[in-house]
């Protein structure tokens, strides 16, 4: 038997295995005959197996890797089922449990690489990072006892992080390079559990007007969420406008507590229902904080899943006005169901629909290689054709209607109620390189390095840098001279028409690393197309 062939008919035995484990959880117990039945057929498949396996042993021509071997089987089995059904590694199941649960542990310190040196970007304030000394424009040379900048030197982003990180409690030892000391200096970090938000920016961007940034949805995103929104009001905030743009989902429940702060009580916010599963409305509850002021969610491709779940939510309850791009499309719920090898299943175990009864998920018969090249086909024709003509994929066979009577489409994503055109204006091209070259954050952390105690002493809040910081003819010019350097073609028509969107962006960019990311958005949205047109559609100053 051929490699190929054994992966194969034991990717056919785990499959069987796994999926009889899932179903069991999932539904109530059998009657006893299917119970007998399902032992003989579990005694039967766990025999095949110990062959399969004892066959492999003592025959296979070459010495196999079963736990590379056990990784591809469950990859290419449960991609089979659904896009969204996975396996998760250990080490990609740690880090989706970090992500879920907004917190690792390590010293607060966010990392840039430029060239063959390793930049502190920003330290989290109050985090051990902070209170060992370490500031954002610092030169990491050594982690521990291994060298990780120097000429000509290289290192894996994620080999630094995993150096830097650690347990709780236990120290890692940091050699550093400072501007203003002429010898390196060492530092002794204890690591500590750091929260990461999931909401990084809550910010008034108009008259009574405020803006909520929401990056996923974690097991920390309504707390963080319902105090971004007293803040707000605290300011006077009449309207609201949440920002899902590239929020590619992740915690149900989150996404129904956000939505609780928005609807009023009795609104459907979504039900679930699956082949095990049997129908689950979600209602909104009473204390919403946010229930009757005018609302906008801006959404695009990225956005899917959990944000797709509030969009829908708003749409079909006529709370508010969804603005922006098509979302991606994806109405299946997960569960993760741990393994004994520290991996786990991503099972998709229902599908969501919103409250006027429609699935948004994309159709996905034709395999996951197909179902993402057409994503990513869709992005493409967008920009050619008009983005308010429906595309074929949408369910319009069925009628769906919003609680106010409005046509609302299924099968292919949110489409909003304001379709924003994709921006068509060769003048971007120049201003787009230079985000995509990093010209803007090497010439940041280029300033930090060379400047950081000047800046900090000239702007020591984040309102007397939004208010008085502006970019200089030399930061001006060294913008400019490193995308020479980089061979990014002078574009005079760019660098006239959108000179200020660039400066603007530069002293976001410069803000994020010097007081975090709700800085970055309080000056980022002042450029933000988008956002801006959105606003002013709809009238608000």
């Amino acid at each position: 038997m051929t490699k190929k062939k054994l992966t194969f008919f034991l990717g056919i035995v785990l499959l069987a295995m796994l999926l009889g484990l899932l179903i069991g959880i999932m539904t109530a117990p059998k009657i006893k005959a299917e119970q007998d039945q399902s032992y003989t057929m579990e005694n039967t498949l766990s025999q095949s197996i110990d062959m399969v396996m004892a066959l492999v042993d003592n025959y296979y021509v070459d010495k196999v890797d079963y736990d590379s071997l056990t990784e591809e089987v469950m990859h290419a089995l449960l991609s089979t089922l659904d896009p969204h059904s996975t396996y998760l590694t250990p080490t990609a199941f740690k880090k989706e449990a970090e992500t879920m649960s907004g917190q690792f542990e390590g010293i607060g310190l966010t990392l840039f690489y430029m060239n063959d040196t390793v930049y502190a970007s920003h330290v989290i304030p109050g985090a051990p990072a902070s209170k060992a000394g370490i500031h954002v424009g610092d030169r990491i040379i050594w982690v521990d006892t291994t060298q990780v900048s120097g000429k000509g030197f290289t290192t894996e982003s994620s080999k630094v992080v995993s150096l830097i990180r650690g347990p709780r409690h236990s120290t890692v030892k940091l050699t550093i390079q400072r501007k203003s000391s002429k010898k390196l200096l060492t530092m002794n970090v204890q690591r500590d559990v750091i929260h990461t938000p999931s909401v990084p920016a809550h910010v008034m961007v108009a008259p009574k007007t405020g803006y909520i940034r929401i990056s996923h949805f974690g097991s920390s995103t309504y707390y963080e969420f319902r105090a971004a929104l007293l803040q707000l009001l605290n300011e006077h905030m009449e309207s609201l406008v949440i920002d899902l743009r590239d929020n590619g989902g992740g915690s149900l429940e989150a996404a129904i507590g956000v939505c609780n702060e928005l609807l009023p009580s009795g609104d459907l916010i979504v039900y679930t229902q699956g082949e095990h599963s049997q129908r689950d409305n979600v209602y909104a509850t009473t204390g919403g904080l946010f229930e009757k002021g005018r609302l906008i969610v801006l959404i695009d491709e990225g956005s899917a899943s959990a944000s797709e779940i509030v969009a829908g939510a708003v749409q079909d309850n006529d709370r508010g006005t969804i603005v922006g791009h098509r979302s991606f499309g994806k109405g299946l719920v997960q569960r993760q169901f741990p393994l004994p090898n520290d991996a786990a299943v991503m099972l998709t175990i229902a599908r969501y629909y919103t409250p006027s009864g429609r699935c948004i998920q994309r159709p996905y018969d034709m395999g996951t290689d197909e179902y993402y090249s057409q994503y990513i086909t869709r992005i493409i024709q967008n920009y050619v054709a008009a983005d308010s003509i429906l595309d074929a994929d949408y369910d319009t066979t069925h009628t769906y209607l919003t609680k106010k009577g409005r046509k609302v489409y299924g099968g292919g994503g949110i489409r909003p109620d304001i379709m924003l055109p994709y921006i068509s204006d060769t003048s971007l091209i120049y201003y787009n390189r230079l985000i995509g070259y990093r010209v803007l954050e090497e010439t940041a952390h280029r300033q930090l390095y060379e400047h950081y105690d000047q800046l900090t002493k000239q702007y020591p809040t984040v309102e007397s840098f939004v208010q008085n910081y502006q970019v200089d003819d030399v930061t001006w010019k060294a913008i400019l001279s490193l995308a020479d350097q980089k061979k990014i073609p002078r574009q005079a028509s760019s660098i006239k028409k959108y000179g200020d969107d660039i400066r603007n962006r530069y002293k976001a960019t410069l803000a994020m690393s010097l007081y975090g990311d709700n800085a970055y958005y309080q000056i980022a949205q002042q450029g933000d197309i988008e956002l801006q047109n959105a606003l002013k559609r709809l009238k608000i100053k």
